[in-house]
């Protein structure tokens, strides 16, 4: 008889704003449902969404893939909402998905840490913080920083098992819980599918896009402030993604003013998960200086769309990358680095690009072909 393993999340299909964590549930369930049976809880509504999901049963279990999923509304998001739903369910482990997550993962903690789940063990209650502590928390730090000590004071996260996904998270994981028994395992990755672009290159020409929520840990503003130094050929910066913080986001627009005529940037909305692809294709690179990301399920897939990334340095586990491609990651420190390569692929014809297209599509075959986690997965469910 199968393991059950209950997966709490805030989002999940067919929501996508909620950005990596959704695909990272994604990715578990097509990789372990030959070994366990996956029950999802999750919110009937996207991220920050007024109105549900339509096609959807509300409040019943719903087959979707190879997991059933119980899709609540807002006002079962609560102590005695979770309280009923995770005492209604037979499951061997539970795990959560983000740190910070109020109803998700503090709630159930909240439930756990006062005794009131029959089915809560220290040995089979599991957090991934999903990148909630890579980055430093910089986002609301007082805040973050004030809760975790009160946390920690009064032990909501003690006894458990930690899920880190790099090197990164684990080592952010041990600089605030000492004592942490942490299990190291990456995600689970898209099926690599080797993909020809159809985009041409001409030399004096760039097309640079980003896809991600607009947020500062996301560290937009950085990528204009390099964009302002591009005084030569015509580069085509676009945007993509939830507009998380429009306080942020009118921050890059007075910077957007600032740019030479030769850079145009704009926002061009939200793009579902099933989209995305076809507008990776669209662009020369994915230019994405971000503060910090435990994995980067984006940068995976603009790789696999064969689109050339240009990252920050020991700030996400794609730092070697740049052994394939030099000068793709690049430290936050200083623009120059990042201008740099920019100012190449700029001057770049079509011959050397594609060299480049290939190169990146031999670093992220090898980099997935060795995606085999399950036998650690199936470690961590033990």
């Amino acid at each position: 008889m199968k393991k059950k393993i209950l997966i709490l999340n805030g989002q999940y299909l067919p929501g996508y704003k909620g950005g990596g964590p959704i695909q990272s549930c994604v990715n578990m369930v097509e990789n372990l449902y030959e070994f366990y049976e996956l029950y999802i809880v999750c919110s009937d509504r996207d991220f920050k969404s007024d109105k549900p999901y339509k096609n959807v049963n509300i409040g019943e279990w719903n087959q979707v893939g190879h997991a059933s999923v119980l899709y609540i509304s807002p006002d079962m998001e609560t102590l005695v909402g979770f309280y009923k739903i995770l005492n209604g369910i037979n499951f061997d482990y539970l795990y959560l998905n983000g740190f910070f997550s109020p109803k998700y993962t503090i709630l159930p903690l909240v439930l756990r840490r006062l005794g009131l789940l029959k089915n809560c063990t220290r040995k089979n209650t599991i957090l991934t913080p999903r990148g909630d502590f890579t980055g430093g928390c910089e986002n609301k730090k007082v805040k973050k920083y004030t809760y975790i000590i009160f946390a920690k004071i009064i032990g909501l996260y003690s006894n458990l098992i930690w899920h880190a996904t790099s090197d990164i998270e684990a080592n952010d994981i041990k600089k605030k819980f000492a004592k942490a028994i942490i299990f190291t395992i990456p995600n689970f990755s898209v099926k690599f599918v080797c993909k020809k672009s159809g985009i041409t290159k001409k030399p004096g020409e760039l097309r640079l896009v980003f896809i991600s929520r607009i947020f500062p840990k996301k560290n937009i503003k950085f990528a204009i402030e390099v964009l302002k130094h591009v005084n030569d050929g015509h580069v085509v910066f676009d945007i993509y993604g939830p507009m998380e913080d429009k306080a942020y986001w009118n921050e890059c627009l007075e910077l957007i003013k600032t740019v030479p005529r030769n850079v145009d940037i704009k926002y061009c909305g939200e793009v579902e998960h099933s989209d995305i692809p076809l507008v990776f294709e669209q662009y020369h690179a994915f230019f994405f200086p971000t503060l910090g990301e435990n994995y980067g399920h984006v940068i995976v897939e603009a790789m696999t769309n064969n689109c050339i990334c240009l990252l920050s340095k020991n700030t996400t586990p794609w730092d070697d990358y740049e052994k394939y491609i030099k000068g793709s990651v690049c430290s936050l420190s200083s623009t120059t680095e990042f201008l740099n390569i920019i100012n190449l692929l700029i001057r770049m014809d079509e011959d050397d690009y594609k060299m480049l297209q290939s190169i990146n599509s031999r670093y992220i075959s090898s980099k997935l072909a060795n995606n085999d986690y399950i036998s650690s997965y199936c470690q961590l469910f033990s």
